[in-house]
């Protein structure tokens, strides 16, 4: 994080801001899904983001899609110590 950056503790994620979240588009043939699944895990709490994949779920969105290297977010996941609760997010069915 940048040193001018100041990490929001405790922010409160209504459900419209949730759902602005499966709505990014990309501009370089990266898969939207992928995108919105990175985008939200780099972004919200453990909790949020378990609501998040609830909701693209809902939305019939691809869980399993990659990027363009062809890493799903999983892959990416299970490379990041810390990730644990955005994993099991990821693989509850």
């Amino acid at each position: 994080m940048k040193r001018d950056k100041r990490r929001v503790e405790g922010e409160v994620w209504g459900d419209a801001r949730i759902e602005d979240y499966l709505n990014f588009a990309t501009y370089d043939g990266t898969s939207p899904d992928f995108h919105c699944l990175y985008r939200a895990y780099t972004r919200m709490n453990e909790e949020t983001f378990a609501r998040f994949v609830d909701l693209f779920r809902e939305h019939d969105r691809d869980v399993n899609a990659t990027n363009l290297e062809g890493q799903t977010l999983t892959d990416i996941l299970m490379q990041h110590k810390q990730a644990t609760e955005y994993l099991n997010a990821l693989v509850k069915e």
